[in-house]
């Protein structure tokens, strides 16, 4: 049995979202646990860079479509050059040129991995993708398992569920002692508390869900502000200003910007909000990080009826839903929350241990290797019983 693998990760993308923080944070576990990584990925990226920086081997790769040809042969070198264990793909573009190279160089181990929950027709490109060229599929959600199983007709052992797993902080600042430091940092009363959101600022997390359900709650809430932390398009959070302005709310909704260490935040809000809506009536979200980094910090959270957000807020005993898009239903949820102090208490404690048994970055880890060397021992299985009918 092998001990450790060269793994490349393959990425088109061009941001920085928990898609290309997956990869890096999965990265950096395996070569903690003596695993070789190499990224492929667009020079200008993040990824790219951030990986350099750590000092992991990377190829530069644009994965544009007029670049196709000379892509696919640049791939068939570095395959063939560094004899990789596994090939792990992460976007549509790189997905279809990397897994059929991988393929032509019979790398023993093609992984296709799924971040999103939007549904994925059932075309001739597609399946070949999800059905020929790769051994594996990885989703991040099961709604997203499900959906695959059902176009592609994927048997149990061709596709996992893999949330990614969180990184687990050194330490964690005391909960009051974030909040008043929070209010600090925004030039508040040290007694102001705090409704949160965190993440990407953008239509599809409803964000604008908020701010309507804080309208409805205010005259309740004198001593509470809402702090919107994350990056955004200029467009959309002007959207939201005005939408603040509207809603006669302005001054109590501040956006903190991109922060890098985001844990003293989860710890300073008296509850963590992802109301996350649908893309044409199917969901988009995976499991949340956010709601996983907010949960392990102790903080309240609240989510909408969404995509994979279900499959870790169990309404009543890790969290509590409400129904998408639903200012009212989302501010009732608000104060029970803030008002039932007991069973608030008791749904956060499910839900660090939740978070702790099954989604930090240890447990994922793990469980990436349970399924590399699962087809290592199918494989070698079948390697000796072809052997054994030659026989006879």
């Amino acid at each position: 049995m092998r001990a450790h693998y060269k793994i490349i990760h393959t990425s088109c993308h061009g941001k920085w979202g928990s898609l290309e923080q997956r990869i890096f944070n999965e990265s950096v576990w395996m070569e903690k646990n003596e695993h070789k990584i190499i990224i492929i990925a667009p020079k200008t990226s993040p990824l790219f860079l951030k990986a350099k920086e750590h000092k992991f081997k990377v190829y530069a790769i644009d994965f544009k479509y007029f670049s196709m040809i000379k892509n696919y042969r640049l791939l068939k070198d570095i395959f063939y050059n560094e004899k990789p264990d596994v090939v792990n793909t992460h976007g549509h573009k790189d997905s279809r040129l990397a897994l059929y190279a991988a393929m032509q160089n019979s790398v023993p181990l093609r992984i296709l991995s799924r971040h999103i929950s939007s549904h994925v027709r059932n075309s001739w490109s597609n399946r070949m993708i999800y059905k020929k060229l790769c051994h594996y599929i990885f989703t991040t959600a099961d709604y997203t398992t499900r959906h695959l199983q059902k176009v592609f007709k994927l048997k149990g052992m061709q596709i996992f569920s893999m949330p990614n797993g969180i990184n687990i902080p050194d330490h964690l600042l005391d909960k009051e002692l974030a909040r008043i430091a929070l209010a600090t940092e925004l030039n508040l009363d040290p007694g102001t508390r705090f409704i949160g959101f965190a993440g990407s600022i953008s239509r599809e997390k409803g964000v604008s869900t908020i701010l309507k359900a804080f309208r409805i709650i205010k005259p309740k809430l004198s001593k509470y502000h809402i702090a919107i932390t994350g990056k955004g398009e200029d467009k959309y959070i002007k959207f939201l200003k005005n939408l603040a302005q509207d809603l006669q709310i302005e001054t109590h909704v501040h956006f903190t910007g991109v922060k890098e260490d985001i844990w003293p935040y989860y710890r300073g809000f008296d509850c963590n909000i992802l109301p996350s809506k649908d893309k044409n009536g199917i969901p988009f979200e995976g499991i949340p990080q956010a709601l996983l980094e907010a949960m392990y910090c102790s903080c309240p959270v609240i989510g909408s009826k969404s995509g994979g957000i279900i499959e870790i807020i169990n309404h009543k005993k890790t969290g509590l839903l409400f129904n998408t898009q639903d200012p009212s239903d989302l501010a009732d949820k608000i104060m029970e929350t803030l008002q039932d102090n007991n069973a608030t208490n008791k749904r956060v404690k499910a839900a660090y241990e939740l978070v702790k048994k099954h989604h930090t970055i240890d447990v994922m880890g793990r469980d990436i290797i349970r399924i590399y060397r699962l087809h290592q021992v199918l494989k070698e299985k079948n390697y000796n019983a072809f052997q054994d009918s030659l026989m006879l």
